[in-house]
């Protein structure tokens, strides 16, 4: 791992693109090959609800989910609601094809976060590749001159890579397929990135962990917005699509106290805090 001396601890506002993946009558939603979007996923996991003790369910939540996902339920348009409920699922494809690829990743063990963004338009690293143990990254998009909220991730630890030597990397082989050996389809397999991983409840960084904002599946209409974020000075409802804040540097106190008012005000929305998704279910042939 690289030094936490060499890196700034800091807040980073990562605006990403908002709409809503659109399969329409398909009950499966094949590899996506074209811009990224959201999907509202549903999975096992596991969850808490502000002080409480964790616990499991079948939840559902607003990520980026670029591999297969199953068509599981769909709903008329309403706003900012979602219309469909995609499992996701994985396969191994059989062509090499550009495909995208699905990051930040917020399933299995711990969430990470791997490229996107990372290089300049010169393909230098960017200030995303220097962030330090303690950092916050708020993954959401502008809705209606708001910034809405998919992913909190409290950065653990990070090393380098580049998506050539995918078998080097400590990972599960979903995300080796899905997101790392996915860059290499797109003509990134030479480029250097950063892997972060995500601090866990079980192992927090300054009493911080990583979450997505949730509900249970098992309700009549699991449906939700996803909650839109105000936390002034850090966070512009204006930004569209550049992401902010990697080079300031913010003390760790500070820090704290804002992931607190992040979560307190997801927990407002109605929201409990999904700390674990279960890694997708492989769907094709293993061998």
């Amino acid at each position: 791992m690289i030094s936490v001396d060499e890196t700034r601890t800091a807040i980073v506002q990562f605006p990403h693109p908002g709409a809503e993946h659109q399969p329409g009558d398909a009950v499966r939603q094949p590899w996506n090959r074209g811009l990224h979007g959201r999907k509202f996923l549903v999975s096992p996991g596991r969850y808490v609800d502000g002080p409480g003790e964790e616990k499991t369910a079948n939840i559902v939540f607003w990520g980026e989910w670029e591999a297969p996902s199953l068509i599981e339920d769909r709903w008329p348009y309403a706003g900012r609601l979602p219309c469909y409920l995609h499992r996701p699922v994985w396969e191994r494809p059989r062509d090499r094809d550009a495909r995208q690829n699905t990051d930040p990743w917020v399933f299995g063990d711990q969430f990470r976060y791997s490229n996107c963004r990372q290089l300049t338009y010169r393909s230098n690293p960017s200030a995303l590749q220097s962030l330090a143990p303690g950092s916050i990254i708020l993954f959401g998009s502008k809705l209606d001159r708001q910034f809405v909220l998919d992913t909190v991730f409290v950065v653990r630890d990070r090393r380098p890579y580049s998506p050539r030597d995918a078998s080097t990397l400590d990972v599960d082989e979903s995300f080796r397929i899905c997101t790392v050996e996915s860059l290499v389809t797109t003509g990134s397999g030479g480029d250097s990135f950063t892997l972060y991983r995500g601090a866990t409840l079980e192992a927090p960084i300054n009493g911080m962990f990583s979450f997505v904002p949730a509900m249970f599946a098992g309700e009549a209409d699991p449906r939700f917005a996803r909650p839109a974020i105000e936390l002034p000075g850090y966070v512009n409802p204006a930004s569209a699509q550049a992401a902010s804040g990697a080079g300031t540097t913010v003390e760790p106190t500070v820090i704290h106290e804002q992931w607190c008012r992040v979560r307190d005000q997801v927990l407002a929305a109605g929201c409990v805090l999904g700390v674990h998704l279960d890694t997708p279910v492989r769907t094709d042939s293993a061998g």
